[in-house]
Order: C-alpha cells, then sequence, then structure tokens
C-alpha cells in the first residue's frame, strides 16, 4: 500500500467524534499504532476500543489541548504505551457564530486557545521525538475559512489562520530533520461539531442553503477528509511540506 502508515506510532487530537474519529480508524487500518485523545476521554475510549476490534494498537488520552502541562502528561502516556510518536494530527476543536462587535474576550480568547495554542502545544510536545528518530510528519486542521474569512465567524477564521503559519513556520524550520507539516482546510463537514453548531430545527434548511454554493453540491463527510491526512503522514507524500490542502467541494479553487 503506497501510503502505509506500518511501523509508524500517531497521536490524534479530537479523535472522540468526527473527523478525528475518522482519521484514527484510517491510521489504524493503514498500520500504525494510534493514541486516540480527546477532552472526552469515554469518547476516546471508544475509537480506541475499535481500532482494537479489527486488530490495530491504540491507547486513549484523556487530553484539554489548552493546557500545555496537561498535553506534555498525554504525551508522556501515549509515549510510555506506544514509544516515540513521528505522525501527529491535531484535529481537536470549537466553533461559534456570532458577528465581530458581540464577541467577548472570553470567545475571542477560547477560540484561539483550542486552536492556535493547541496546535502549537502539541506540535512542540512532539517535535522532540521526531528530531530524535529522524524524522515525521505532522498534519494539523485548518479551515476554508481561513482562506476566505468567513462573515460571522471572525474568530474562528483568525484562529485557523493562525494554524496555517504554524504550519508553514514548522515546515521551513524543521525542514532540516525530515519532519514535514501540512494542512488540510475543510469545507464544511457533515459532523456532530457542525450539527451541534445549528438549532436541531433549522439543520436542513441551513445544510440546503450552504450546499448552494458548493459545486459539489454537498457537505463533506468525515471520512473523506481522513484519506488526505493519511496519505499527507504517508511516505507517498514525502515530497510534500508546508501545503494547505481544501478539501472543500470545489468551494474555494485557489
Amino acid at each position: 500500500m503506497v501510503d502505509s502508515l506500518e511501523g509508524r506510532t500517531g497521536f490524534v487530537t479530537g479523535a472522540a467524534s468526527g473527523m478525528g474519529r475518522e482519521t484514527a480508524l484510517a491510521m489504524a487500518r493503514a498500520g500504525a499504532a494510534v493514541a486516540a485523545a480527546d477532552l472526552d476521554r469515554a469518547g476516546a475510549g471508544r475509537t480506541a476500543d475499535e481500532i482494537s476490534a479489527f486488530g490495530g494498537r491504540a491507547v486513549p488520552v484523556a487530553v484539554d489541548v489548552r493546557d500545555s502541562r496537561a498535553v506534555a502528561a498525554a504525551a508522556d502516556t501515549a509515549r510510555g504505551v506506544l514509544g516515540p510518536v513521528d505522525a501527529l494530527v491535531n484535529i481537536a476543536g470549537v466553533y461559534q457564530t456570532g458577528e465581530i462587535e458581540g464577541l467577548s474576550d472570553e470567545d475571542w480568547g477560547r477560540m484561539l486557545a483550542v486552536h492556535a495554542t493547541g496546535t502549537f502545544n502539541l506540535c512542540r510536545a512532539f517535535l522532540p521525538d521526531m528530531v530524535a528518530g529522524g524524522g515525521g510528519a505532522i498534519v494539523n486542521m485548518s479551515s476554508l475559512h481561513a482562506l476566505r474569512g468567513q462573515a460571522g465567524a471572525a474568530h474562528y477564521a483568525a484562529a485557523k489562520g493562525a494554524v496555517i503559519g504554524l504550519t508553514k513556520s514548522i515546515a521551513r524550520e524543521k525542514a532540516a530533520h525530515n519532519i514535514r507539516c501540512n494542512a488540510v482546510a475543510p469545507g464544511p463537514v457533515d459532523t456532530p461539531l457542525w450539527r451541534g453548531s445549528v438549532p436541531a430545527d433549522r439543520q436542513q434548511a441551513v445544510m440546503d442553503k450552504r450546499t448552494e454554493i458548493i459545486p459539489l453540491g454537498r457537505l463533506g463527510r468525515a471520512e473523506e477528509i481522513a484519506p488526505m491526512i493519511v496519505f499527507l503522514l504517508s511516505a507517498a507524500a514525502s515530497f510534500i511540506t508546508g501545503q494547505v490542502i481544501a478539501l472543500d467541494g470545489g468551494e474555494c479553487m485557489i
């Protein structure tokens, strides 16, 4: 298999549901041992159990990505069970809508803390493993919103834009250590996070309106994002670094 992850050890945040869960499962099916990490310890455990059920190696890890000490402890847990990590995927996220003047300091701070600081905390925790091991790969979750801006979610777009800047900086700084760092930028994907941002009685109407501007005419699915992440982690992508891959049904053609 060209995009095999045999012999690799992965750490995936946001692994309890949605794109994080699908990515953890896909990495395990490609041969990686996987630490399934999430603030939701029970959900991370369910993902790890699914991996174990088809013969993969997995450990659930509870972590708040905003807390650098909690991240360091989670990294130690993963290393202790699975060994040094050389495939990191940062997917943990939150979403909120609101016009700029209505956003509180807490709204802004939470969005930056989860997405920008959280991604930084994880990269900082695992880069030493990759340097010592002679290489590795990181995939960070950005967003279509970071590429084009988003009315009603400026703080989210800004946080995801920070992820892009961090991704490109790591790619340049660590290339000499055979460490690659890329980002994926999905458009709307039908996940619990997306559905949770829309009142239940309006979900279908919002979905119908949203898909009008997507050339492929529908929302994405989490299982359509995971294969790109596995590819970017694999040797098949060995000459790809510092890139932002849009996975959006053609909405933003750049």
